[in-house]
């Protein structure tokens, strides 16, 4: 392989919902603000440094060239650490 020539591979986008967890696929589009599924939002807001919360991604390859990337809604915001969701309550568990 020649150095000056750039390696070319095929990235495919997938979106994960952070509520019902159902997978959408991107193509060319821009990123939704609203699960097409269950309607949640897939934008996150920190409420203590008042900033949107950037979502994380896994890369998977599946194949020499060709990358799946998985993005999901961001579980503690990156400026500040602060946890952005409220763990699931348990019945019977009192604090």
């Amino acid at each position: 392989m020649s150095k000056n020539k750039p390696l070319k591979y095929q990235l495919k986008i997938d979106i994960q919902c952070g509520a019902c967890g159902t997978l959408t696929h991107l193509r060319g589009e821009e990123f939704p603000k609203f699960c097409p599924c269950c309607g949640a939002g897939l934008e996150r807001y920190c409420l203590r440094c008042q900033k949107r919360a950037e979502m994380y991604f896994e890369e998977w390859w599946p194949d020499e060239g060709e990358c799946v990337r998985t993005y999901g809604p961001a579980k503690r915001c990156s400026r500040c650490n602060a946890l952005l969701e409220q763990p699931p309550e348990v019945p019977g568990d009192e604090q």
